[in-house]
């Protein structure tokens, strides 16, 4: 079980980086600031750094990502409950690597633990809908106020 778990875990760390480790710097690439390959050596140093500092200073999120909160303390604990998240989260995060969608692997792996709570019927609805509900209103929000802010900024520019 141990060495499936650390399969499951480094293909889930493997899809996170194929999507996720570009886009802190993408800014470097386009603004033609940096190369591609020196664009994706930033990338890598400081998704590496982060990690480190996350792992050092994040324990309370570590535990946030549990599942504790959206289903039951005993379900948290089954290994193929957190088999079942980090396959379906890897997967997920790889198909659309694959399709070029850049998603977040917070999201997909949220997604995973709110569809084990669901089909094991353990599932915290009140929880899952606060979270989905965050999701629905912060993108419409952060794009009006980036068009407020924009507004504001280009008169002063």
């Amino acid at each position: 079980m141990t060495v499936l778990a650390a399969v499951f875990g480094l293909f889930l760390a493997y899809a996170n980086g194929a999507n996720d480790n570009f886009k802190g710097v993408a800014t470097l690439f386009g603004s033609a600031t940096a190369d591609y390959r020196r664009a994706l050596l930033w990338a890598t140093v400081t998704t590496f750094a982060g990690s480190l500092a996350a792992v050092t200073l994040a324990g309370s999120l570590v535990i946030a990502f549990t599942g504790k909160g959206l289903v039951p303390d005993a379900l948290v604990g089954a290994p193929a409950f957190t088999l079942g998240v980090a396959a379906a989260a890897g997967i997920t995060v790889m198909l659309a690597t694959r399709f070029g969608l850049p998603i977040s692997t917070t999201h997909v792996s949220c997604g995973a633990l709110f569809g084990i709570g669901a089909v094991t019927g353990h599932a915290k609805w009140k929880t899952i809908a606060t979270i989905v509900a965050a999701w629905v209103t912060t993108l419409p929000l952060a794009a009006g106020l980036g068009w407020a802010a924009y507004m504001i900024l280009e008169g002063w520019v």
